[in-house]
């Protein structure tokens, strides 16, 4: 083999060499695109479908945290779950503490101040309101502003 036949072959193997490492650097790169596209998608399922945050009963009674909203996000989460639907009344007083006296909606069966209404000029309130059933157990729940 002739020294031009040896240089030959070696730049044959090197374009081959070249094209694969170019190859596996398109897949690599196709690899990881996907997969943050995926944890991204994962994380915008997980915000669109878990609002507010984990119910906390402790933070639920702290008065110091209900002025600053916490029950906001925590009663998001219980509705978006649909947590209370089908709860007896003692169990939701259990897990929520007796609903204190209001004459804010009178036309439900439990209602809970939630804090400030969320929002840029929070003039009014956000209320956790509760409707109980003939057996009284939960049949419908929302957040609502007075």
């Amino acid at each position: 083999m002739s020294l031009s036949t040896a240089a030959a072959a070696e730049v044959v193997v090197r374009r081959r060499w070249g094209r694969r490492m170019a190859e596996r650097r398109k897949l690599w790169l196709l690899v990881v695109t996907l997969g943050t596209l995926a944890i991204v998608a994962g994380l915008t399922a997980c915000w669109v479908w878990l609002p507010g945050q984990a119910f906390d009963p402790v933070a639920w009674r702290d008065e110091s945290q209900v002025q600053q909203g916490v029950r906001l996000g925590l009663a998001d989460r219980l509705i978006a779950r649909r947590t209370l639907l089908g709860k007896t009344r003692t169990e939701v007083v259990e897990l929520l503490g007796e609903p204190p006296p209001t004459a804010y909606f009178a036309d439900w069966d439990m209602v809970y101040w939630l804090g400030p209404e969320r929002g840029f000029i929070s003039i009014d309130s956000e209320w956790l309101v509760l409707r109980l059933g003939e057996d009284r157990r939960v049949v419908d729940n929302r957040i609502v502003r007075d």
